[in-house]
């Protein structure tokens, strides 16, 4: 091999490529040659139009291979889709089957416990119209009793009035205070005084107080006069002292006292004073009254809200009464002179009426010979 671009072949290769290639050369050539032999016959046997129709497609040879084998491989799958999917759906009916079983049953115990409530609700509104025949019933019932109440009350109110006011004038004698005070029904006589004076005040104390010419004021004024009356008696004076239902109503009357309405209710204070004062003449008596907490302090506010004469008249009374037990009277002028100045007593020095103008005189006079003697 020279040092040049060419390149040196051995003489044996070169036969070699020669053959080759004449070998080529006749392959071809016959090739040539069948093909032209099939481009011949199939020019004489067949036109060209019936080769291929204008509608149809030309598909290669692997395209169709292909598509057999994935219609091969789909006949394969389907039954397993298809058993899969039935499989499936039928689970599913079945469960909805169930459910339906069940929704029907829920469905049926719905009826049947609307049904029962339906029954219950017939029964309820059956009772509640029987309930409202038998309320209206016994509405018009209570109106027919109240208004036989209403007039029950209304007479026995006058009743009472009328009664009570000739007993009223029938105790101013002494010998009738005895008879009262010493029969069977003595006891309930007081009791019935303090009950009605009690629910008397309850009734009125916080509404309208009630005109005192009514049936019920003149009743409850007349059990008042006739307390008065038993307590002006000395054997009347000592039951009411003694007793518990006497002594029961001493503590209503100081009760009426403290809670009675000022000026509507002078009246009835007039005469529960007046018993107050009457008892407080009774030894025991004057004792029950000075041991009361609150008393003397109760008589001095009264003395300056109430301006009824009867009422200041009798409280000064009772004041007087209970400052001249000289065991107790040091303890009571203390608790009075820290409740009512003398300036009050000084300006009642000066009042109108003469029985008030002498007794807080009294008064005013025993406060300043009890300042003298401290």
């Amino acid at each position: 091999m020279s040092g040049g671009d060419s390149i040196a072949i051995p003489t044996v290769d070169l036969e070699k490529l020669h053959s080759y290639a004449v070998s080529v050369k006749r392959n071809f050539q016959e090739l040539q040659r069948q093909w032209d032999q099939v481009k011949t016959i199939a020019s004489k046997s067949l036109l060209p139009s019936q080769i291929l129709r204008a509608d149809d497609v030309v598909v290669p040879r692997h395209a169709l291979q292909q598509l057999a084998a994935e219609a091969d491989q789909v006949k394969t799958l389907i039954p397993k889709v298809v058993n899969t999917n039935m499989l499936s759906a039928r689970a599913k009916l079945n469960n909805l089957e169930k459910d339906l079983e069940k929704a029907k049953k829920e469905r049926d115990d719905w009826k049947t416990e609307v049904i029962h409530w339906k029954t219950q609700v017939e029964t309820a509104v059956t009772d509640v119209q029987r309930e409202k025949k038998c309320q209206l019933e016994l509405r018009v019932d209570v109106q027919e009793l109240t208004n036989q109440l209403s007039q029950q009350s209304d007479f026995c109110s006058s009743l009472g009035a009328a009664c009570c006011t000739l007993l009223w004038r029938v105790s101013r004698q002494e010998e009738t205070i005895q008879d009262i005070v010493t029969g069977s029904r003595s006891e309930e006589f007081l009791e019935l005084v303090s009950t009605s004076v009690q629910s008397y005040l309850s009734a009125y104390k916080d509404d309208q107080w009630p005109d005192q010419k009514t049936d019920e004021a003149i009743f409850i004024i007349a059990l008042c006069g006739i307390s008065t009356n038993i307590a002006a008696s000395a054997y009347g004076r000592e039951h009411l002292a003694t007793s518990s239902q006497g002594r029961q109503l001493v503590d209503t009357f100081v009760s009426f006292v403290s809670e009675g309405p000022p000026g509507k209710s002078a009246n009835m204070k007039v005469l529960m004073l007046m018993t107050l004062f009457n008892i407080s003449i009774n030894q025991k008596g004057a004792k029950y009254l000075q041991g009361k907490p609150g008393l003397l302090p109760l008589l001095a506010w009264h003395l300056k809200e109430e301006h009824h004469h009867g009422c200041r008249a009798n409280t000064l009374r009772l004041l007087l009464s209970l400052l001249a037990d000289e065991a107790t009277g040091v303890r009571l002028m203390h608790e009075l002179k820290e409740n009512l100045s003398t300036s009050v007593l000084q300006q009642l020095t000066t009042n109108s009426q003469a029985d008030i103008r002498d007794l807080a005189l009294d008064l005013l006079m025993d406060i300043r010979r009890f300042d003298n003697e401290q």
